[in-house]
């Protein structure tokens, strides 16, 4: 924003250091920013911007604060880390040479830019620096370093920002607050979140949306539907955030009469539905068991975007209706945009639902067609997929392709062979896994005590006992099953003792 300032609007925010430029400087200074050799602007390297940079150090104009302030814009608007520490060193340097006037939107320029590229520590280090030296924030200081703090989970830091604005009197001021409301309820202070707003004299639709937001960001989904409908009871009109939100938060709920409240205020307040609304809506339908009115406004859709059909299709493989999601894929190849990563996870994992290797073979042969096998989630769902329909040499092939192979891959590899009753491989690949995890062993034991293999099942916990492996109520469940068959009523009491000690929750299957 503060990057994209003319020429006048510069001279207005640096008041007292223009009035000391003579006429002639700004002259000079006016030609370089206006054509095309000397404009900051035009320069897209920090090579071309530094050469620019010394050629107006040469004509005496580096300490003017226009020059300055178009190159920390420049460097703000690169975005880059070099350009940012450059753009620092030149405010330090000018700083020595001419003081603090002028340098007020340098800074908020710098903290900006710092925030907006992730570096939201040096953001923080710059606006202590801008305390330290005596420049006095405005209302446009604070909203940068509380996102800085925001990004950076910077939650001390905040509370002190928040202390300077109370001192320095912009408490009453909404931008500021609205920011406050956002840090609060993204660090997951909810009751600051909620004090902040409960002391605002006045609320606009960002006000409601920060906090709604906050809600629904730390599962208080019913707490966020009902500030939507109190925003609107009072009058504030939402805009697409608060819907997107909002509706976001009855998908969680599962909750299909709140959702379609919430979906009714949308034609009674006649907003307009763009792309991620649409996207929203079909995701809490699908959530909520309404495929069919999800499938309707999915069909309705003048211009469906890969979120979007990735959102059905996942879906309806995770509702178990596997044909229906590859029908969408189908659709894709012939009238949508490219699949991704995701969009494969969706189809490979229908393809493994309903046993159907060709399918998954094509779904494989556009993988490495288009450079996606370097996802190891990909990679662990073809494996799965190949396990399931049998094809154990191509699940291996995968396997042993893999770059990153994760714990989800060996377990993937040792969940295919128990399950295709090949325990020689699964053990073999269990013996070797460098990293195995608890689902290994549960995986193991489970599948000796399928296999009526009760003593190996549970010499097998005791190994695992022995390496320092935390047992769960799958885990005893097996184990338990195992000493049920072998009538080992002393090796029982302790494992009932073990439950007891070690506070293992005992569902149906385990009690039993």
């Amino acid at each position: 924003m503060a990057a994209t300032l003319h020429l006048s609007t510069l001279i207005f925010a640096t008041p007292a250091s223009v009035a000391l430029a003579n006429q002639n400087e700004l002259k000079t200074l006016t030609k370089y920013r206006s054509s095309p050799s000397g404009s900051f602007k035009k320069y897209k390297t920090m090579i071309e911007l530094k050469q620019l940079h010394s050629q107006i150090t040469k004509n005496g104009l580096n300490h003017h604060p226009l020059s300055l302030t178009s190159l920390i814009s420049s460097c703000t608007e690169m975005g880059t880390f070099e350009s940012l520490e450059y753009a620092e060193k030149a405010l330090e340097l000018f700083i020595e040479d001419n003081g603090i006037m002028g340098t007020h939107y340098m800074f908020n320029s710098l903290i900006r830019g710092y925030s907006a590229c992730g570096l939201g520590y040096k953001a923080i280090v710059v606006f202590r620096h801008l305390m330290c030296m005596g420049v006095v924030p405005d209302n446009f200081t604070f909203p940068f370093v509380l996102s800085a703090c925001t990004k950076s989970a910077a939650l001390s830091e905040g509370f002190q920002v928040h202390g300077a604005i109370v001192k320095m009197g912009f408490e009453r001021d909404m931008f500021v607050e609205n920011s406050l409301i956002h840090f609060y309820g993204e660090c997951g202070e909810i009751d600051c979140m909620r004090r902040v707003f409960d002391k605002m004299s006045e609320r606009n639709v960002v006000s409601w949306t920060s906090l709604i937001g906050g809600y629904a960001k730390w599962g208080c989904y019913k707490e966020a539907v009902s500030l939507f409908f109190e925003m609107v009871e009072v009058g504030i009109r939402p805009n697409s955030v608060t819907m997107v939100g909002v509706i976001s938060a009855c998908a969680k709920l599962q909750d299909l009469q709140l959702g379609e409240q919430v979906c009714a205020c949308i034609g009674e307040l006649q907003l307009k539905v763009n792309a991620l609304m649409v996207n929203a809506l079909v995701e809490m339908y699908m959530k909520c068991g309404a495929t069919d009115k999800a499938r309707k406004i999915f069909d309705e859709c003048v211009d469906k975007n890969l979120v979007l059909y990735n959102t059905i299709m996942s879906n309806y493989v995770r509702q178990g209706l596997a044909r229906e999601a590859l029908a969408i894929l189908d659709e894709m190849m012939q009238h949508g945009p490219r699949p991704d990563r995701i969009t494969m996870l969706s189809a490979v994992s229908a393809c493994s639902d309903l046993d159907d290797v060709s399918c998954g073979k094509w779904c494989h042969g556009y993988v490495l067609r288009n450079g996606l096998e370097g996802w190891d989630n990909v990679c662990n769902a073809i494996i799965n997929m190949y396990m399931k329909c049998g094809k154990q040499e191509m699940a291996c092939r995968v396997f042993d392709r893999m770059l990153n192979k994760t714990r989800v891959s060996w377990n993937s590899l040792v969940a295919g062979f128990v399950r295709n009753g090949d325990m020689e491989s699964a053990w073999k690949i269990f013996s070797v896994m460098p990293d195995s995890d608890l689902v290994s062993w549960n995986t193991m034991i489970g599948a000796l005590v399928q296999e009526s293999m009760f003593k190996e099942a549970i010499e097998l916990f005791r190994v695992m006992q022995s390496k320092g492996i935390t047992a769960d109520r799958v885990t005893m469940t097996g184990v338990a099953s195992a000493c049920g068959y072998l009538g080992a009523l002393d090796l029982a009491k302790w494992i009932h003792s073990y439950i007891k000690k070690k506070y293992v929750h005992i569902d149906m299957r385990l009690g039993t």
